[in-house]
């Protein structure tokens, strides 16, 4: 008995010593971050003084772009990776539904280059409501791109950091807190702004931003089991009235009003608070200046917090020189490639799937890079029948990768729409309507109409048989009223109707190369010429003419009218009758016409652009409706055979033989703002061989233009011998 009480008693005074020596165990600290759109750039600046004061994180919790940033340095982004990350981003883009030029096709680039904006209408539009003015596509696959390996539905308890995020069911108005599902999906949830980016749905809930009903979620971090509060707080504080002028600062003060009263318990439970200084600053402040500030105010914010910061420390029971553990970091790079077993899509026919994996070179049971992936992303909504197209990469059984495709059917119908002013028209506006008829072979029917000095009515009709081949019909009618000068004087006035149709054939090969051929029939109805100066001897009444024509379009530029890189080539023949085999009782005559420019970049901001294009008209007896013209700043403005000459603002008649070459020296100065300086020489001759002896023109011009939303906005001051003269030219929108 003696014994055994001995042992009994030993015992109690091992788990005596063990228990003593175990250290308390520490309190747990939650980091809260606020919602504010751009203003949680901050958020950045703020960790990296955090990290640097040794404070250990046990808890991330975050609302709409706090989800964001909280989201990724939970998996592992140092704060450094996410200040990479956010710079290097083109934020235009990606708050935008626009796909990449790249890859956008040629009709979808050139729509891009008219219209100012484009609204879905009819049943199918009611039915694919979206509930925002952005869907929010490339938000989402940027997330994708970011949270790889987190693509399952997760316990966000079991992240390197526990995370949980604040969004808001509009079904019933209740506060959802994400502690598990996707993290793309749950971050996207967070920062779907009402009205601005279309709501997520999920399961039987609608969800939008959390910051409607909580921007400072405190009381998810206690919830969690954090013992001690670090908050970092972006929001504007409430604005007077003489301050709420404008749609954001509304909608940005109706979310802070909402949430007031649980915002105000929230600040009362912080233990160490950073209030950013964001004055200056809005939500939507993503210009890279901005982001610079914004994350060197967080740091400037966390900074004044020093001392109560090491307080902290302190209360935990650590060392001063205590640094934490660091976590593995996410091994994020824009080329990373995975191994992917198997590719699948929603509703996407099995011909369309081979073809979109060849297109690609997406290949299953083969590494595929997270590029390569968006490339297709884009394939989808430029070349075939979607509106939008988002991927999830879900782990496969035995490791590796599923990749799945999410598609939304694209609308049916479309309004279109471009305005421009420009001191030659004054005032033009341009309305289209398309409509898209799904069937075995897809077709398209689209109207547009054109009015200002020139007004004009267009349709198209045609089918696809295989992606990017394309079958058309089309019927014009424009009516045309314009001054001819020669040598910069009024020389006569030309008005006429003009018909057109058209029965063609058109094929895209290599992204960036379109092929057409086809049968013209055109139609010009003049009306008797008001005044001909300097014996020009026009007689003209009434011609009409068949033609055969075939078209080159090359293009790689980045953008339509500001590029910094790539060609635009063009290249178009036309043979002329007016019975299908001859014209005026000889041979046909025939147009051949070229254009090359390109953009040699010096350094980031200054590119030079060299530029080469001309039109040759080779037979007898040419008719007055085909004679080359030349003038203006873009091809095409007045009449289809007009070549652009800065210096020259009007259009000249030329000789059957006509070459210009154009150098441009363009300064980027900021981020849209840009100084272009322009020199032209042109060739004029009666047949190629002239074109050295007879009529040579020079013209120059310097110029500001804006690269905007609405289109390029531009004012130059030009210069030609020929019309010897300085004049002005201002351009406001996109150029049609």
């Amino acid at each position: 008995m003696k014994f055994s009480t001995l042992l009994i008693a030993a015992g109690l005074l091992c788990i005596s010593v063990h228990i003593t020596a175990q250290p308390h165990s520490r309190k747990k600290v939650g980091i809260v971050l606020s919602g504010g759109g751009a203003k949680g750039m901050a958020h950045i600046g703020a960790l990296k003084v955090i990290e640097k004061a040794g404070i250990p994180i046990d808890y991330v919790v975050g609302t709409s772009m706090g989800s964001i940033i909280g989201g990724l340095y939970s998996i592992g982004y140092t704060p450094e990776q996410l200040d990479s990350m956010v710079r290097r981003q083109d934020w235009t883009f990606l708050l935008s539904d626009k796909i990449p030029r790249s890859e956008q096709n040629m009709a979808e680039r050139e729509a891009a280059e008219k219209y100012v904006f484009s609204l879905p209408f009819g049943k199918d539009a009611k039915t694919q409501a979206i509930g925002g003015l952005i869907k929010g596509q490339n938000l989402a696959n940027l997330f994708s791109e970011l949270t790889v390996g987190y693509h399952d539905s997760i316990d966000f308890n079991k992240l390197p950091i526990p995370f949980a995020c604040v969004s808001e069911n509009i079904v019933n108005g209740n506060e959802v807190n994400f502690h598990k599902g996707v993290l793309a999906t749950a971050m996207r949830a967070s920062m779907a702004i009402p009205g601005v980016f279309t709501p997520v749905r999920l399961d039987s809930m609608v969800l939008v931003d959390g910051g409607v009903v909580n921007n400072y979620p405190v009381n998810v971090a206690r919830a969690m089991g954090a013992d001690i509060i670090i908050g970092v707080d972006v929001q504007s504080d409430l604005k007077p009235a003489n301050e709420l002028n404008s749609a954001g600062s509304i909608l940005g003060q109706l979310i802070n009003l909402m949430g007031l009263q649980l915002y105000k318990k929230n600040l009362e439970e912080t233990n160490a608070y950073i209030k950013v200084n964001v004055e200056g600053y809005s939500a939507a402040s993503f210009t890279p200046n901005a982001v610079d500030t914004l994350i060197r105010r967080g740091e400037e914010a966390a900074l004044a917090q020093e001392g109560a910061l090491m307080k902290l420390k302190q209360e935990l029971g650590l060392d001063s020189t205590y640094m934490p553990k660091p976590l593995p970091s996410y091994p994020y790079s824009p080329s990373r490639k995975v191994y992917i077993k198997e590719i699948t899509f929603d509703g996407l026919d099995e011909k369309d799937k081979r073809w979109l994996l060849k297109r690609c070179d997406l290949k299953e049971d083969s590494e595929i890079s997270i590029r390569r992936i968006e490339e297709a992303t884009a394939i989808l909504c430029s070349n075939l029948e979607y509106s939008s197209a988002t991927y999830n990469l879900p782990e496969a059984p035995g490791g590796g990768y599923n990749l799945h495709f999410l598609l939304s059917k694209k609308y049916e119908n479309k309004l279109n729409v471009g305005i421009r002013f420009d001191s030659e028209e004054t005032a033009s506006l341009l309305i289209n309507v398309t409509s898209n008829f799904r069937g075995k072979v897809p077709t398209t029917l689209s109207l547009t109409g054109r009015l200002g000095k020139r007004y004009a009515a267009r349709i198209d009709y045609g089918f696809e048989p295989a992606p990017l081949k394309n079958i058309g019909l089309a019927y014009m009618f424009q009516y045309n009223d314009i001054n001819f000068y020669r040598y910069g004087d009024k020389s006569h006035n030309s008005t006429f109707r003009y018909h057109l149709g058209e029965l063609s054939f058109s094929d895209v090969w290599y992204k960036n190369v379109r092929f057409a051929i086809g049968l013209r029939y055109e139609l010009y109805d003049y009306d008797k010429f008001l005044y001909q100066e300097g014996n020009q001897g026009f007689d003209v009444g009434t011609e009409h003419f068949f033609s055969y024509f075939a078209q080159m379009h090359y293009e790689t530029f980045d953008k339509a009218y500001f590029p910094t890189k790539g060609i635009s080539a063009r290249a178009s023949y036309s043979l002329y009758t007016d019975n299908f085999t001859g014209y005026d009782g000889h041979a046909p005559f025939s147009a051949i016409k070229g254009y090359c420019q390109g953009v040699v970049p010096v350094t980031r901001r200054f590119s030079i652009l060299p530029a080469i294009y001309g039109r040759f008209l080779i037979g007898k007896d040419i008719p007055y409706s085909k004679l080359n013209a030349m003038g203006g700043d873009v091809q095409g403005r007045f009449l289809q055979q007009q070549l652009p000459f800065v210096g020259i603002n009007n259009v000249e008649l030329m000789r059957n033989t006509l070459l210009i070459g154009s150098m441009k020296f363009r300064q980027r100065m900021g981020s849209v703002h840009y100084l272009t300086l322009t020199g032209n020489y042109a060739l004029s001759a009666s047949k190629l061989r002239y074109l050295l002896e007879q009529d040579t023109m020079f013209g120059c011009g310097i110029g500001y233009g804006l690269d905007s939303m609405f289109g390029p906005l531009e004012a130059s001051l030009n210069y030609a011998n020929r019309a010897n003269k300085v004049s002005m030219y201002v351009n406001l929108g996109f150029k049609f």
